[in-house]
C-alpha cells in the first residue's frame, strides 16, 4: 500500500500542485473583462466564435480542405499610470485540445490596433476581425494538456505608460495568416471550468517623486519698534513717618529744638512759683 503511495504523489504532484504553484509566481493576477475565440470557416458543429472556447493557431481542415484560422482576442483592464514601471508581465492560456492531431507549433501574442466589442463584431467574417500588429512574444505550444506563459512585458508597459493605446491582445499562429505549421490549440474542454480562465500576472512599480514647489519669500526684515518714551521721574514728598515709641515724628530741625526748650526754661519758675503760693495758702 506504501508503494502505491509514492507512485501516486508524482502524479498528483504534476496535476493539482505543479499548475497552482505556477499560477501563484509573478505580481498581481488579473482576468480579461472581454475575450472572444473566432474560427474562419464553419467548424461542422456549433458556432464559430465564442466566448468561453479559446482557439488559437491555423490549420487545413481534414473533410473541406480548407484553410481555417483561429484567434482568441483578450482585453485587459490596465490603467494608465505614467511614470510606473512594469517589471515584468506573463500571459497564462490553458491548453486541452488540438487539431487535427497531436503535436505543436510556434505560437505568439500581438498587440490588437483598433478597438473592439464581442457583440459588435462580425466574427463571421474573418475581414471584420479586429486588426493585429507585431508580434510582441512566441514560445512552442504542444499537445500537452496544461498552461502556457506568453512574456508580455513590453506590451504591458506600453499600454501603462500609454505608449500605445490598450485595444487588448490576441493570440494567433505566428504567421497569422499562413498555415504552414497546419496544428491549432484550444481550451475548449474544460471551456465551463473557472479554473482555466486565461489571465495576466504583473507587477507595477511606481516611483515616489517629490513634489518640488515654489519655495516660501525670504521674510521682509521690519524696522525695530521704537524704544518705550521715558517714564517722568518726580521727587515724591516725604510722608511723617513715626518713630518708635515717641509719639513724634521723625526729621525735626535745630531751630524747632531751640524754641521747645526755651519754653521749658520760661515755665519751670512759673510753675514753682505757683506752687509754692498755693502751698503757703493752705497754710
Amino acid at each position: 500500500m506504501r508503494k502505491r503511495w509514492w507512485v501516486a504523489f508524482p502524479i498528483l504532484f504534476g496535476l493539482v500542485l505543479l499548475p497552482a504553484i505556477i499560477r501563484a509566481q509573478g505580481g498581481t493576477d488579473l482576468l480579461p473583462d472581454r475575450s472572444v475565440g473566432v474560427l474562419s470557416a464553419d467548424p461542422g458543429y456549433g458556432e464559430r466564435w465564442s466566448t468561453s472556447i479559446f482557439p488559437f493557431g491555423n490549420y487545413t481542415g481534414t473533410i473541406s480542405g480548407e484553410a481555417i484560422f483561429c484567434r482568441t482576442y483578450l482585453h485587459f483592464p490596465l490603467g494608465v499610470q505614467p511614470g510606473a514601471v512594469v517589471p515584468n508581465a506573463t500571459l497564462f492560456v490553458y491548453v486541452d485540445d488540438f487539431w487535427p492531431g497531436p503535436g505543436g507549433a510556434p505560437m505568439s501574442v500581438h498587440p490588437v490596433l483598433q478597438d473592439w466589442t464581442v457583440e459588435g463584431v462580425d466574427w463571421t467574417d474573418m475581414g471584420n476581425w479586429p486588426s493585429l500588429g507585431a508580434p510582441v512574444a512566441t514560445i512552442m505550444v504542444t499537445s500537452s494538456e496544461g498552461w502556457f506563459a506568453w512574456d508580455v512585458t513590453s506590451l504591458v508597459q506600453a499600454w501603462v505608460s500609454s505608449a500605445q493605446p490598450n485595444y487588448g491582445l490576441a493570440i494567433a499562429a505566428a504567421d497569422p495568416n499562413a498555415v504552414t505549421d497546419n496544428w491549432a490549440a484550444a481550451r475548449r474542454l474544460t471551456a465551463n471550468s473557472l479554473n482555466t480562465r486565461p489571465y495576466l500576472t504583473y507587477s507595477i512599480e511606481v516611483p515616489a517623486t517629490a513634489t518640488i514647489g515654489t519655495p516660501p519669500p525670504a521674510p521682509v526684515p521690519t524696522a525695530p519698534p521704537p524704544p518705550p518714551a521715558p517714564a517722568p521721574t518726580f521727587t515724591p514728598t516725604p510722608i511723617p513717618v513715626l518713630l518708635p515709641e515717641t509719639g513724634r515724628t521723625g526729621g525735626t530741625s535745630g531751630a524747632a529744638r531751640g524754641w521747645w526748650l526755651a519754653g521749658l526754661v520760661l515755665w519751670v519758675p512759673i510753675f514753682w512759683a505757683l506752687r509754692r503760693r498755693r502751698t503757703a495758702g493752705g497754710q
